[in-house]
């Protein structure tokens, strides 16, 4: 699983004794050392929100939040991986409020490596690990490491 959030649905949802926490996901090194980059990056006073076709991403719930909070916002929208991130992290924080569990959520993670704040609800996993409370450059030397362990828990349990 990706996250103890996932973890934890997953126990309690099967009967499987085998199911592991592998605490992250990851990320090829060029799109770490873009995030990177972006990290340095002076930020908009700005929120992004995901201009998500997808139901559960709940793109209408983050912008009446907006709306309500009378937060500016930015949709963020593209098809190609690099430039929705760049249209992500220029801006301050993203809000995304999934209406049901994200095993981890990427965009949260990448949103908080990029230097960025996040605001968000309790269905998403990456807010279980112990390297949630790190953003930039920091969060980011965790998913250089987590490259290498995660391959390793898996092909241990493969064994």
């Amino acid at each position: 699983c990706q996250s103890q959030f996932h973890t934890d649905i997953a126990r309690k949802n099967t009967d499987l004794k085998n199911i592991v926490n592998l605490g992250g996901n990851i990320w090829d090194l060029e799109s770490l050392k873009f995030m990177s980059e972006m990290a340095e990056v002076e930020k908009k006073p700005t929120y992004a929100v995901m201009n998500s076709q997808i139901k559960h991403k709940n793109t209408v719930g983050a912008i009446r939040f907006c709306n309500v909070k009378g937060y500016d916002y930015k949709l963020i929208e593209s098809r190609y991986y690099k430039e929705f991130l760049s249209m992500m992290g220029e801006n301050k924080s993203l809000v995304f409020l999934p209406e049901t569990p994200e095993t981890l959520s990427r965009v949260i993670v990448e949103a908080r490596m990029m230097n960025m704040g996040v605001v968000t609800n309790k269905l998403v996993g990456a807010a279980s690990e112990p390297w949630y409370s790190l953003k930039g450059h920091d969060l980011i030397k965790v998913f250089y490491s987590k490259r290498n362990e995660i391959t390793d828990i898996v092909l241990e349990n493969l064994e």
